[in-house]
């Protein structure tokens, strides 16, 4: 069988990995080591930094270059559009949050640029499909493997062949050098670190493997395509089971109603009207033992009327009872909003503090998501995917703000600084901690950054801000 496009001297001649994939060997195994080398030389040993960036781009390259031939030139840009927008973070800075939205922007255009289909519900599985597809190809590939032979057996041959021979051939040199003190010496002068390879050589060729085992995946998407793009069975409707039907989740919702109706009159009252507190309770004692219990209570109301939505859609009444509840849901994650905010003026910012903030804020929005869905009839599908891009897009603003310099400002203007807390910041908060003069000892200064492969926009500009201020002093 001749592959298309391909010259059948060189699909003759065995230049290709099999007759379904239209590749040369030497271009997957070309573009792999590119990949591999890249890696060492922009990652090993370094500060993760516009290398990873680089990196990153490479692999997006070499998808393009395995297939060139079936990309079209609205769905090149597309993808490399999803590409370049997930690396944004990275080149501010590269961070856990910012590493994994450049991960996932590799998986997103990997997955467009095969399936072809701007679809996000396909898009998003076909994501999470790719590592495991990806392991499996890589397995498979491993074991099929042509060894330079004459008989052009392959991996899986050779281990068969030649495990038992050299299994207890292996025996029996161990028993051999055990019984004979020169061939002792010998095998240890051969595998004496000093002269020969190191622990850390050998760190760095597991490294070159691992890197090997994560690109190839990404060149072999063509093989994946079926995998990646199957459509799931689609789950049955709900019924009404066991303690989750109709009669129950009416009842629920009126229960429901009014207990909430009893903590959002008190929020109306002493956090939005401003009515005093009893005696020797202030509202920083208020907001805080309420702050994150509420907001439990509002996740769980709000998975509660996910899972019952199904079973109330032809009900008027009933509906108008959920509608009810989640508005009250909504208010709820609001009084915690504005109840953190107090705890916040009366203890400071802290990175746990300002990571709620964004949670308490993607809740409430996840639950107008789910009122949307509610009126609209929508599916729970509709919902999930545009929860799932609401909470992708607060990770992504939030790793583009230097949240140490916001906690250091907002601390340092407080009367009574929390200068241990504020020190041991990160270096985003050199800058308000510089300008106010605190923490002298703290160990602000930064070695100069002399390799490119580990630039940050982030690092640089604080780096700039930094020099301004010795010229200005």
């Amino acid at each position: 069988m001749v592959v298309r496009g391909v010259p059948a001297r060189l699909a003759k001649d065995g230049w290709w990995l099999d007759d379904e994939t239209p590749r040369p060997k030497w271009m997957l195994g070309g573009l792999l080591g590119l990949c591999v080398v890249l890696a060492d030389q922009m990652l090993w040993s370094r500060v993760p930094g516009l290398g990873f960036v680089v990196w990153v781009l490479a692999i997006g390259i070499a998808v393009h270059v395995t297939l060139w031939a079936d990309i079209t030139k609205e769905r090149g840009l597309r993808a490399w559009a999803l590409l370049l927008v997930a690396l944004v973070p990275a080149v501010d800075l590269v961070q856990f949050t910012s590493a994994m939205i450049a991960l996932a922007g590799l998986l997103g255009f990997a997955a467009y640029m095969v399936l072809g289909r701007w679809d996000a519900p396909v898009i998003v599985r076909a994501m999470l499909r790719l590592p495991m597809a990806g392991a499996a190809r890589v397995a498979v590939d491993a074991l099929a493997l042509r060894i330079s032979v004459p008989s052009g057996s392959t991996l899986r041959a050779v281990v068969f062949d030649w495990g038992l021979p050299l299994g207890i051939g292996a025996v029996f040199i161990g028993l051999m050098i055990f019984a004979n003190p020169l061939l002792d010496r010998w095998l240890l002068e051969l595998t004496r670190f000093e002269r020969g390879m190191s622990w850390d050589d050998f760190v760095r060729m597991l490294f070159w493997v691992l890197i090997a085992c994560a690109v190839w995946p990404f060149l072999r998407l063509t093989d994946m395509a079926e995998t990646l793009g199957k459509t799931p069975v689609a789950p049955a409707p709900m019924r009404s089971t066991g303690l989750l039907n109709a009669r129950s989740v009416i009842r629920a919702l009126v229960v429901f109603n009014l207990i909430f109706a009893v903590q959002s009159l008190l929020d109306i009252g002493y956090l939005w009207g401003g009515v005093t507190l009893p005696e020797g309770m202030t509202y920083a004692t208020y907001a805080h033992r309420g702050a994150y219990p509420l907001m439990l209570t509002a996740l769980l109301a709000g998975l509660f009327a996910l899972m019952s939505g199904p079973l109330l859609q032809e009900r008027s009444l009933v509906r108008g009872l959920m509608y009810l509840w989640v508005g009250q849901t909504v208010l709820l994650v609001l009084s915690s909003i504005l109840r953190l905010d107090l705890y916040v003026d009366a203890y400071g910012l802290t990175r746990l503090r300002f990571a709620a903030i964004i949670w308490m804020v993607v809740v409430a929005l996840g639950l107008v998501l789910m009122i949307m869905q509610l009126v609209g009839r929508q599916s729970i599908g509709w919902f999930v995917i545009r929860a799932a891009g609401l909470g992708l897009l607060a990770v992504y603003a939030s790793s583009l703000v230097n949240v140490d310099g916001l906690i250091a400002r907002n601390g340092l203007a407080r009367a009574k600084p929390d200068y241990h807390y504020i020190c041991n910041l990160g270096p985003g908060a050199a800058v308000a901690i510089r300008q106010s003069g605190a923490c002298i000892h703290g160990g602000l200064g930064w070695a100069p950054e002399d390799d490119w492969r580990e630039w940050g926009y982030r690092h640089a500009r604080l780096r700039h801000s930094l020099a301004q201020m010795e010229v200005v002093q």
